[in-house]
């Protein structure tokens, strides 16, 4: 019996030495992978800085040095004739680049200098003038005019709205005095303000500034008038960009200048202020050829 307990014990001791023995497999310890630091090529930020405008005849010139010759990505957004542009040079790695963008009036840009995969961008804020053709005065054959009133018949006098677009030399059916427009000055109740006129010029220009003529009459004259425009005389925008004074006692031409020329066929006077029976002599409208 005593030789059992031996035994036993011996086996027991073999088991308790072999779960206590270290496994010869190393353990998997996770590796985390070295951070790559990203350094970005600073060449589109050097290019954006050497961004230059220049006015030009009718347009914008930009010049810009990339002496690095390493490719880059231009954009230009602006507004023009009311609608957003955008121009872009693509891929850009000429020592010395430029671009030509044409224009008509004072300009905003938003340039952007951006590097080849497109994650960092440099943006400047740039404003031009360009240098403009002369302004001419448009022909105003065929042209049409209507206004909210008038007086043209053979009771009263002949000042029908198409007087004003004709020329300003020719001389009034009714008087000596050179023709002209008139609001119905025999409407009862008396036409109050505002009172307009809508010239048809048959086909769309986009012009710069009007012309116009008052009456040798100071005392049937107008004060305060907007400038409006269209390309079907249906629906107008004011293209003038604020009220504008009108001198009545001033029969020589008064220029008045359209903020953005855009292309329109109709052009609209309306009178705010004035006598109670306005007139108007004469109008033109001027271009950039």
């Amino acid at each position: 019996m005593k030789g059992k307990s031996l035994y036993l014990f011996a086996i027991c001791s073999v088991m308790t030495i072999a779960s206590c023995k270290k496994s010869s497999v190393a353990p998997i310890v996770p590796v985390e992978p070295p951070v790559v630091e990203v350094v970005e090529d600073p060449n589109y930020e050097t290019v954006a800085n050497t961004v230059t405008v220049s006015a030009v005849l009718n347009g914008a010139k930009f010049n810009w040095v990339n002496e690095a010759k390493k490719p880059v990505y231009l954009k230009f957004k602006y507004v023009q004739d009311a609608l957003p542009k955008e121009v872009v040079v693509a891929t850009s790695s000429d020592a010395a680049g430029t671009l030509t963008i044409p224009i008509a009036a004072l300009t905003t840009f938003n340039v952007s200098v951006t590097n080849v995969g497109g994650q960092a961008v440099s943006t400047r804020t740039m404003a031009i003038l360009p240098l403009l053709n002369p302004e001419t005065k448009l022909a105003k054959t065929g042209w049409h005019a209507n206004a909210s009133s008038e007086i043209n018949d053979e009771d009263n006098e002949f000042n029908g709205a198409e007087n004003i677009v004709d020329d300003v030399t020719v001389i009034s059916k009714s008087s000596s005095s050179p023709s002209f427009w008139q609001t119905d000055y025999n409407a009862d109740p008396m036409l109050i303000y505002p009172h307009w006129l809508v010239v048809d010029m048959k086909t769309a220009q986009k012009i710069t500034k009007i012309g116009l003529n008052a009456h040798t009459d100071k005392n049937q004259g107008f004060n305060t008038f907007r400038i409006e425009g269209s390309v079907d005389g249906v629906d107008f925008d004011d293209i003038g960009g604020s009220l504008k004074n009108f001198a009545p006692a001033v029969t020589s031409e008064q220029l008045f200048s359209v903020v953005t020329p855009v292309p329109i066929r109709y052009v609209k006077i309306t009178l705010i202020s004035g006598s109670n029976y306005p007139c108007l002599a004469n109008f033109e409208a001027y271009v950039r050829k």
